[in-house]
């Protein structure tokens, strides 16, 4: 739970950094979806550098790109697929906050469920899609072993050594998006998987 308290005032200080700031906060909000799913899951090793769309001049944020983070629940989470689509199989979700977008008109959501949260964002066409996927506890850990928890040298099994790191952040850049994993010592104490164009 603390780690969750500390994840959502992060999320917070990001979005009043950018100029907003959380409009609407609670679990009253519509539901994202009806069949209770839960998740402990798996981060696929497949990847669909697909888009939707193909850029066109200048225009290099409509090229969207899909990343997979398999379930064993048997639900996908695909970063950069439309939002409704992705958010319905999940079930109910625990708590929600909104805030106005720092990269675009509109608002980004955040969907907290047992041990992730999933976010929301506004394209430049004015549709959805999901941003980021982030992992809030180990209640949920992929397929590759990554979860909340695990340590370094696990954290190299699952992904490799090509990544940078920096303040005890390691990134991974894998076709159109960032896979972030936080470690204090040697321990993780958070995973993220965020679009890097949307």
């Amino acid at each position: 739970m603390k780690k969750l308290a500390i994840l959502l005032l992060a999320l917070t200080m990001t979005l009043a950094a950018c100029g907003g700031e959380p409009v609407q906060s609670g679990s009253d909000t519509p539901s994202a979806g009806a069949d209770g799913t839960t998740a402990s899951g798996t981060l696929s090793d497949d990847t669909a550098a697909d888009t939707t769309a193909k850029p066109s001049g200048d225009d290099k944020t409509a090229a969207l790109a899909a990343y997979e983070c398999k379930l064993d629940s048997g639900v996908t989470i695909t970063i950069g697929g439309v939002s409704a689509d992705v958010l319905a199989p999940l079930g109910d979700h625990i708590d929600y906050m909104e805030a106005p977008s720092c990269v675009r008109d509109g608002t980004d959501k955040v969907y907290t469920y047992d041990g992730f949260t999933v976010t929301s964002s506004p394209r430049a066409d004015g549709s959805e899609c999901i941003s980021e996927m982030s992992l809030t506890s180990d209640a949920v850990a992929f397929e590759n072993g990554l979860t909340i928890g695990v340590s370094g040298d696990d954290v190299t099994a699952a992904l490799g050594e090509d990544f940078t790191e920096q303040f005890g952040v390691r990134k991974y850049a894998v076709d159109g998006v960032t896979i972030s994993v936080i470690l204090d010592g040697d321990a993780v104490t958070g995973v993220s998987v965020a679009l890097d164009t949307y």
